[in-house]
Parts: structure tokens; sequence; C-alpha cells
């Protein structure tokens, strides 16, 4: 799917502009072509006005003025007065016979009803339009035909101006244009790619994640499904044990209960829904209340929890409170079920957990260290991903590995990042720093989220 998304966004760039491409060169071969035929009609004009000018005023020609006109400009120059040509043989010769390419002229101009053998009707000067005449030998010339009237006549002027190398280059610079459209057909095609790739990037990270949640919530839901399923069964096979069944069943109902509330949690958060919530919160009244709600838990499973606040006051965050305090008290659950597990640093015989709060600046920082076997440094980016579990965890079936997932979450609603650092001596420390309130301090405990 992702692969497919990656060709039609591939496509959906290449062919725009692809066919804008196309069209610029097209046009602008147009255009070229265009200006360098009207750039030769120019220089014809110029030239016919110039030996017009010389065939009003001028009873004579100069063979050295005729040859070097032609030969600077690649004319074809015949002038006859009374239908007698000039005795002048030209400079150059082309590839058709002089002759047969002044007459096929004439065709041209007498089909514009200019007559070269006949004295004009009026005294004004006749001028054809600029036409095109092929040689025989695959040479092509721009022509025009004058006929002036005189006292004791008339003389006419065949000019041809050879185009035969403009009319060649034309193909090369199609081939040109052709091969700079396919290059940059191909230098689009790999941007396209690179950028479809790039867009596609997210989609593709997005659908692996998801593909991994579904599968790890399936397998997460499965456990407790075929428990309650084989509970079920053993209690119609052996009534004596049916209390003991029917416990079992309620304990992995309540578990799956809160892995389907994590996930409701992690869905609304992903779609935005949770709305932002942030008020003065006491951080210090906050910490001592989680304390008192570890403390007995920790004392049952032989672990010291230590609750360590600077001794300056510390003033109000910006937060909330039920957030703040389900987030510490995910740091906090970890800290039991996992960093209790190693020798560590032990405070009184005991392995130790420290909640622990100063100002630092503008800032309150909010730690909860534990001194276990810690996290290794490859692992640490990965651990706010959901249902990530270490192999050791995966004994804990009450830890499903969305807690520090749900956490990230909070910390991004509260505006606050996550540092994961290593406790001195060994273990893992989870430290956030919260904005200090401006507003009034009040106890912000509302209703659990």
């Amino acid at each position: 799917m992702i692969q497919k998304l990656r060709r039609h966004l591939t496509l959906l760039f290449l062919i725009p502009t692809s066919l804008i491409l196309s069209l610029i060169l097209f046009v602008l071969f147009f255009w070229q072509a265009s200006l360098t035929r009207s750039e030769q009609a120019v220089n014809l004009q110029n030239q016919i006005l110039n030996l017009t000018y010389q065939l009003e005023g001028a009873y004579f020609f100069s063979d050295d003025w005729l040859a070097s006109l032609e030969y600077d400009h690649r004319l074809i120059i015949h002038i006859e007065d009374n239908r007698v040509p000039l005795l002048f043989s030209g400079s150059w010769t082309p590839r058709t016979d002089r002759d047969v390419l002044v007459e096929l002229a004439r065709e041209q101009a007498l089909k514009e009803h200019i007559d070269t053998s006949a004295r004009p009707y009026s005294s004004t000067m006749q001028k054809s339009s600029i036409f095109t005449v092929h040689g025989r030998n695959h040479d092509t010339y721009q022509g025009i035909v004058v006929i002036l009237a005189t006292e004791d006549g008339f003389r006419s002027l065949t000019l041809l101006s050879d185009i035969t190398e403009l009319k060649r280059q034309e193909p090369k610079r199609l081939l040109f244009f052709l091969g700079v459209d396919i290059l940059g057909i191909l230098a689009l095609f790999l941007v396209s790619r690179f950028v479809a790739s790039k867009a596609v990037a997210p989609v593709a990270e997005y659908h692996r994640k998801q593909t991994d949640f579904i599968a790890a919530a399936s397998h997460e839901l499965r456990s407790p499904l075929a428990v309650i399923q084989n509970c079920a069964a053993a209690s119609l096979s052996m009534p004596e044990q049916t209390e003991k069944m029917n416990r079992l069943i309620l304990s992995e109902c309540s578990r799956s209960g809160k892995l389907i509330k994590n996930l409701l949690w992690l869905t609304s958060a992903d779609t935005g829904k949770k709305p932002r919530k942030l008020a003065p919160v006491e951080i210090d009244l906050l910490l001592l209340r989680l304390f008192e709600t570890y403390e007995p838990l920790c004392y049952s499973k032989n672990i010291r929890l230590r609750l360590l606040l600077a001794d300056e006051m510390i003033p109000c965050v910006s937060g909330n409170f039920q957030w703040i305090h389900q987030m510490l008290s995910i740091f906090l659950d970890n800290a039991i079920a996992y960093g209790c597990a190693g020798p560590g640093n032990f405070h009184e015989g005991k392995p130790s957990i420290e909640i622990c709060a100063g100002v630092e600046g503008k800032k309150v920082a909010v730690s909860v260290a534990d001194h276990g076997p810690g996290i290794p440094e490859g692992q640490k980016d990965r651990i706010f991903d959901r249902f990530y579990r270490s192999d050791a965890s995966r004994k804990e079936k009450e830890h499903f590995g969305l807690g520090l997932s749900i956490a990230q979450s909070l910390a991004a609603q509260l505006g606050v990042g996550i540092e994961v650092l290593d406790t001195e001596g060994g273990g893992c420390t989870f430290r956030v720093e919260f904005g200090v309130s401006g507003k009034e301090c009040y106890t912000n405990e509302g209703k659990n989220i």
C-alpha cells in the first residue's frame, strides 16, 4: 500500500510538471525559430532597401560593391535594365544554378502579379512579399522581387538570401530541445521520487506503528481471554473450584479493563480530543500526596521511598494537577517494577526510590530516580513506544508497556518534555521541568482523567 501511494504521488508530481516543462520548451523552440526567421526577413528587407535606393539613383553598379554585398550576406543579386541583365556573374556559386534560382523567384513573384518582363503600368515601385525558394540540391532561399519604373523604361531586382544553413539548424535545435526535455523529465522523476518518499515516510512510519500496535494489543488481549475461557471451562467441569476460577476471571477482567482504558486514553490523545486545562498547581502539595499514596505500596515491597524537596519554597507551576499526578505515578510504577530488580544503591538496607523537586531558574524540576539496572543507551528512545518492554519486564503481567506512552502523551498535553537520565551509581531517572506560574496558586485536583 505504501509503495502504491508513493508511485501515485510520484506520478501526481511528475505528470503536471513534465507537461509544463514540455510546453515551455515547445514554446521556446517555436519562439526562437520565429525570431530567427524574423531577423532573416528584417535583414532581407534592409538589403532590398539598400539596393532599391541604389537602383533608383544610379545608372551603373560597381561589380566590387555587388560582390562584397553578396559574399558578406550570402545573397544572390540579379538586376535587369529593360529586361537586359547586368554583366555580373556573382561572387559565389550556390548549389543550384543562379539562373535556375532567379527563374524560380520570378515564378513566385508572378503569382503575385509581379512580372519582371513587362513595364509596370504605374510609376510606383512594385514589390513582392518575401517568399521561399527551394533549390535542386536541398538548398533553400528567401527571396523578394522589385520593379521600378524609369524615364527610359523599367528596372527589375531579384534578391535571394541563402537560408540553407538556418533550415539545417532547425532539426538540430529541435533535437537539442527534445534532449533538454528528456533530461528535465528524468530530473523531475528523480525529484518526484525523492519528494514522494519524504512525503510518504511519516505515513509509512505511522502505518508501521499502527501495525505493531494492533499486533501487540491483540497479543495482550488474547492472554486474558484465554485465561477466562480456561477458568470458565474448569468451573463447569470442577464445581468445587468455582470460587477460585471466578476470582481469576475477575482478575483477568480487571486487567483487560485497564488495558482498554489505556488504549482509549492514547486514542483520544492521538486524535487531539483531550482539551488542555492548564492552571497553577501547588507542586509540593502534589508530591506529598503522591508520596503518601505510594509509601504503603513501597513498604509492602521492602522498598525505601524518599521525598527530597528543596529548602526554599517551591513556586506553583503551570499545569494540570491530575495529569501531573498520573505522569509521576507512571514513573513510580516503573521504578517499583523495574528499578529495584538489581542490587542497585540501597538506603538503610533497602532498595530506594527518590522523588526530588527543586527550583532551577524560572523552572521547577521534578524527577523520579531508581537505583536498578537502568536503561541501556540504545533503548532510551524506544521506551516510549507503545507496548515496548524489555524481556525481563514481560514477566510482569500487570504492565502492558503503555505507561510511558501515556506519560509522554501527558507531557505533550502539559507542554513539557521528559528527560531519561542515568542515575549516579546506576539506575534510571525520569526528569521533567515545569514552567513557573505567575498566577496565584491553588489545588487543582479535579476528577480523574
